[in-house]
């Protein structure tokens, strides 16, 4: 199956497909919600019905919203011309999804933004066999290793009770959607005060169509958070509102891994957890998914597919230049 790479998305030209592009195209799949993958107003939109939700919201303020929003169901095979393609859990935020089409005999599989851990809020991944895979490589070295979710929900914990223990304000850093929400989820789950700022809240109601409860949050306002855990996005200086409040900052994320982590984010503590995979998981999806030929894409791209190399992979990182985006969380 041909494959065309370039800064606007992925081209499958046999079939008529994009994935995830950047500019307007007839029919494109979307892996997720993160701006970087749906944004666009394209003709015909297929992904999982929380991926067209969040699409939604964000194209809420924007005109040429696409009338032919198709959603699809995991593991529910449909039809697309002489191609048939199936949406597999990916992990990485809600609605997250791979994407299996099969197509003149071949398997070829788009994992999107994908990781392997069980999420804090969110299907885990299932591992797809196919013959070609594209993955992203965001984390593709092996200096970042991450936290498990039942061991980030113990830092995070930890960190807000132990600050208001102290009378200090806990703030938390994270990606506004998908990590702030599972950071938020954590809190209020453990019964800890928590006010959360607007650009986080605005995707409460997907997530809690989707069963995952916020109970007992505010919206962050700076003369009411004595006593609260304060969520923010990463990114962000929004907690310096709470200027005269003694204040001690943590940041949830991959990138806490590096060591100017505390420098970049103006934090003391750092909790490196992710909604991609790092080093280990991206191996171990290669491994188990037992494809002939990977095509790397996003980060770290020329290092992660030569590391496959050295190991016997026949592997690629096709337009490297055109992706090398800024991850999400």
């Amino acid at each position: 199956m041909r494959v065309e790479f370039n800064a606007n998305g992925i081209h499958l030209p046999e079939i008529g497909l994009w994935l995830d592009p950047k500019e307007t195209r007839d029919a494109a799949w979307l892996s997720h919600g993160h701006a970087g993958h749906a944004s666009a107003p394209h003709c015909t939109i297929f992904g999982t019905q929380e991926t067209l939700n969040l699409y939604r919201i964000r194209r809420s303020e924007q005109e040429n919203l696409p009338h032919d929003l198709r959603p699809v169901e995991f593991g529910q095979p449909f039809e697309f011309g002489k191609a048939r393609l199936t949406a597999y859990p990916a992990g990485h935020i809600l609605g997250a999804a791979q994407l299996l089409v099969e197509y003149g005999g071949e398997r070829l599989l788009y994992t999107g933004d994908i990781k392997l851990r069980e999420p804090l809020c969110g299907l885990v991944t299932e591992v797809v066999p196919c013959d070609h895979l594209i993955v992203e490589s965001t984390f593709g070295l092996p200096i970042y290793h991450f936290l498990s979710a039942a061991e980030a929900r113990d830092r995070i914990i930890d960190f807000a009770q132990t600050c208001i223990a102290e009378e200090i304000m806990p703030v938390f850093l994270a990606y506004p959607l998908g990590p702030a929400q599972e950071v938020v989820h954590a809190l209020c789950a453990e019964g800890i005060p928590t006010a959360v700022h607007g650009s986080i809240t605005r995707f409460f109601p997907e997530y809690e169509r989707s069963g995952y409860a916020f109970p007992g949050w505010m919206p962050y306002e700076s003369s009411a958070a004595k006593g609260r855990a304060i969520v923010v996005a990463s990114g962000t200086r929004n907690y310096l509102e709470a200027s005269g409040k003694q204040a001690r900052v943590a940041y949830v994320s991959g990138w806490a891994c590096l060591d100017n982590a505390r420098t970049r984010a103006g934090a003391e503590e750092l909790i490196p957890y992710s909604d991609h995979a790092d080093f280990e998981e991206l191996m171990e999806l290669v491994e188990r998914s037992e494809a002939r030929e990977i095509d790397v894409i996003h980060g770290y791209t020329e290092p992660f597919a030569r590391i496959l190399q050295l190991r016997g992979r026949v592997a690629r990182a096709p337009s490297a230049a055109a992706y090398r985006d800024e991850a999400e969380g």
